[in-house]
């Protein structure tokens, strides 16, 4: 047999998961010969915690029969109740120290809990430096680094024990709306190692899931690699601001840059609606309200309609997803208040198409209009490989509002903003493919992923080899 007493505690990690068991108490006011069924509520090779309607006293000793899936054998443990905590009336958690166990058993019961044991996966991908780590049934884990997925070298998991490893980093009320909804966004934070975006779905019936690491620190806009102009749309008063790209370009990064910026210069109140919340901010010089879609408030246009009766200067909306949504952005930064969002478009001329093209087309001439007089920028983003592989670096394109823009915007000539950006250095405007082929002429990243990544190739390579003729032999 193998004592636990004496031994050193938590050899192996608590993992919040549902194993039927059953126990029966040896002694005292409770003790019977038949054994009650229940199911842990977490475990660990050292113990594990369950619901009871009994608060049985500290000290009760128990025998338990333990069924863990894939193991025909039946764990039989003695254990000792060593923490009780009360839940409400008639309803208690029960906390089970393992006083002896084969030792067999003990190892297999820990290798059941290493394998479903997510913080090792997510310890690598904060280890390996990955954006995203993607979990996938009877297929190994995948880390996207760099922008390439690399497997992990571990087996796959079966649907059942994927199924408990993801539900492992929810609570009860999580599980219940994924299983109520088949879809679930939610964060969460590692001490040490900060926080995690999380998407979980079902894939032909199976639960997989999808994590995002978000690190602790907030970088500033100048660590960020991003243009200075940005800087100056975060110290603007009032009016809209897009940040654009695809999914995993950094656009929450750039907004909690930003974010992070207004709140150690000015003092205002900054109300943020994130589906979820992803980077946390403390108050310094600002009042930060933080609200999360489905913890916080039912919906993002729920929140905005009462979000201007909360005295907001600065208002970020994570994502703009429908017309009542754009509408009260608009109505918003119209009436004096700095509003900070994103959309997933690729450039400026597509951005403005987009926010108009929400609208009905008989409200469009309006929406125009409305939308000309509160712009300030918009800012799409690209990630591209550093040279030799040495991480990611941020290529932008940024339109600004000047008195030109405003009146394209306002007459519907989209179709003029390309040239609009090229002859607007003077307010700080470039195009995606002149930002391409500064880091390119900077050495930041190699001549293939330049020519992939732009537009206009030609142009590019005539530009490019004229810049290596000058260059001194």
């Amino acid at each position: 047999m193998y004592d636990y007493e004496g031994q050193e505690k938590r050899i192996s990690r608590r993992i919040r998961t549902k194993f039927r068991f059953k126990y029966r108490i040896k002694e005292g006011e409770f003790a019977k010969e038949e054994f009650d069924k229940a199911i842990t509520n977490d475990i660990s090779s050292e113990g594990l915690q369950f619901g009871s309607a009994i608060p049985f006293p500290i000290g009760t000793n128990l025998e338990l029969k333990l069924e863990i899936p894939k193991f025909t054998k039946k764990m039989d443990v003695e254990g000792r109740v060593v923490r009780i905590s009360e839940l409400g009336k008639n309803k208690y958690y029960i906390g089970v120290g393992f006083v002896k166990i084969e030792e067999t058993d003990r190892k297999d019961l820990k290798k059941k809990i290493d394998l479903i044991d997510i913080v090792k996966l997510l310890e690598l991908m904060v280890d390996k430096g990955a954006s995203d780590l993607h979990l996938t049934v009877n297929k190994p884990p995948y880390l996207r680094i760099n922008k390439e997925l690399i497997p992990v070298n571990v087996e796959g998991l079966s649907s059942d024990d994927m199924k408990r490893m993801i539900y492992s980093v929810m609570d009860r009320s999580q599980q219940e709306q994924f299983e109520k909804e088949k879809e679930l966004n939610y964060a969460f934070q590692l001490t040490n190692m900060g926080r995690f975006r999380v998407n979980v779905h079902l894939q032909r019936g199976n639960v997989e899931a999808t994590y995002r690491h978000i690190t602790q620190k907030t970088k500033s806009i100048h660590e960020l690699g991003l243009p200075q102009v940005i800087v100056d749309l975060a110290r603007s008063p009032d009016g809209l601001v897009i940040i654009t790209g695809p999914t995993g370009v950094g656009k929450s990064t750039t907004l909690a840059a930003m974010l992070d910026l207004i709140n150690k210069e000015f003092r205002k109140v900054i109300v943020t609606l994130e589906d979820p919340i992803e980077f946390v901010h403390d108050s310094r010089n600002c009042v930060i309200k933080q609200r999360e879609v489905g913890l916080d408030t039912k919906s993002f246009i729920s929140a905005l309609k009462h979000v201007l009766r909360q005295d907001p200067n600065v208002i970020f909306i994570g994502e703009v997803r429908n017309l009542e949504t754009m509408a009260v952005a608009l109505e918003a930064a119209e009436t004096g208040h700095l509003v900070l969002t994103t959309l997933h478009t690729s450039d400026a001329t597509q951005t403005i198409n987009r926010v108009l093209g929400i609208f009905p087309h008989d409200q469009r001439e309006s929406i125009a209009v409305q939308l000309s007089s509160c712009l300030r920028g918009v800012v799409c983003q690209k990630l591209l490989p550093r040279g030799e592989n040495k991480g990611l670096v941020v290529a932008t394109e940024v339109l600004i509002s000047n008195p030109a823009v405003k009146v394209v915007i306002r007459d519907d000539k989209i179709e003029q903003i390309p040239n609009l950006i090229l002859t607007g250095h003077a307010q700080k405007m470039h195009s995606m493919d002149s930002s391409i082929l500064k880091l390119y002429q900077n050495k930041k990243i190699t001549f293939e992923t330049a020519l992939e990544a732009v537009v206009d190739k030609r142009r590019f390579v005539a530009v490019a080899s004229e810049k290596e003729m000058k260059l001194p032999i």
